[in-house]
């Protein structure tokens, strides 16, 4: 579950107001903090932390994003911003990862990056340009298709958006689904199969399929891809899941420690007790006497035997 930070939240460069402030799960259990603008779609990240998240973190991430998908287009944005930390100017730059280049808009002081939706997906390689046949196919299947990035409706005729000119882009579910389940220091292509199928539907046919397996659709050879956050919801609750059993998995086993047992819970505190005594009723005491002197016959009969 998302939780409050305790440090003072920053404002959204564009609107002014208040971003949510969430603790994230890292790697090696290290919290990662990010803060998201629903409104705005914009995701502010300190240093290094995209890339110091679990996979964990992004399923929980990309729930967030989600929140801001459902939302009404934001407004233009304005062609300058400053940073959330300092307030000067942020600049626009193209960093350069495994996956490829991607904008972002950085602090000069590097307190951190300012990325819209696609550029912060972007620089994991966990989306991709939307090729002219699978545009096609969208319109074909009258399926309504959003920009990624601002969530105005595209019409599936150009590259870009016409209303706020990113490239248009798509989830790549293999690789989103590979980055999820990949364990730190892992640079395999894709994880190793487990005999647990991840259930994801083919946008194209509806059928079936394992995104961890398949690039394209057995039934149909559609892409596996995803227009929309929203329709990753199967496959984030399934690797959620699976994440949660092997991060309960790999904790340790603690053994509840034996309390020890107090003096007085012995024959011998027995016998102190009554002795000690002398308020108590004459049948509590004849009681705990009898008792008592039964505890020093067993002890004494016991000595015997040993000898």
């Amino acid at each position: 579950m998302i939780e409050a930070a305790t440090q003072s939240p920053l404002a959204c460069p564009q609107c002014t107001r208040t971003m949510n402030h969430l603790v994230l799960g890292g790697h090696a259990g290290a919290p990662v903090v990010v803060d998201h603008c629903v409104p705005c779609r914009l995701v502010w990240f300190d240093a290094l932390e995209s890339v110091q998240l679990s996979g964990l973190g992004w399923v929980r991430l990309l729930r967030e994003l989600q929140r801001g998908a459902r939302d009404a287009t934001p407004a233009p944005r304005p062609a300058e911003m400053g940073c959330p930390a300092c307030r000067l100017p942020l600049k626009a730059v193209q960093n350069q990862t495994r996956y490829g280049r991607f904008p972002a808009l950085e602090c000069p002081q590097r307190h951190g990056h300012l990325h819209g939706h696609a550029g912060a997906l972007a620089e994991r390689g966990l989306v991709r340009p939307l090729l002219a046949p699978e545009r096609e196919a969208l319109v074909k299947a009258q399926r309504l298709f959003h920009c990624f990035n601002c969530g105005a409706r595209a019409d599936g005729t150009s590259d870009s958006c016409s209303y706020c000119a990113s490239p248009l882009v798509v989830i790549d579910v293999p690789r989103l689904t590979h980055a999820l389940l990949r364990k730190p220091g892992d640079d395999s292509r894709s994880p190793v199969p487990d005999g647990l199928p991840l259930a994801w539907t083919c946008h194209g046919c509806g059928a079936a399929l394992d995104p961890s397996r398949h690039a394209s659709c057995p039934q149909c050879g559609a892409a596996v891809m995803a227009p929309a956050l929203v329709d990753l919801n199967p496959l984030l609750v399934a690797i959620e899941t699976r994440l949660q059993q092997a991060e309960q998995a790999a904790r340790p086993y603690r053994i509840k420690p034996k309390r020890p047992r107090h003096w007085q819970e012995t024959g011998l505190g027995m016998l102190h007790r009554f002795w000690r005594a002398d308020d108590d009723p004459p049948e509590q005491r004849l009681r705990g006497g009898l008792l008592a002197a039964a505890v020093a016959l067993l002890l004494l009969w016991w000595t015997w035997v040993r000898r």
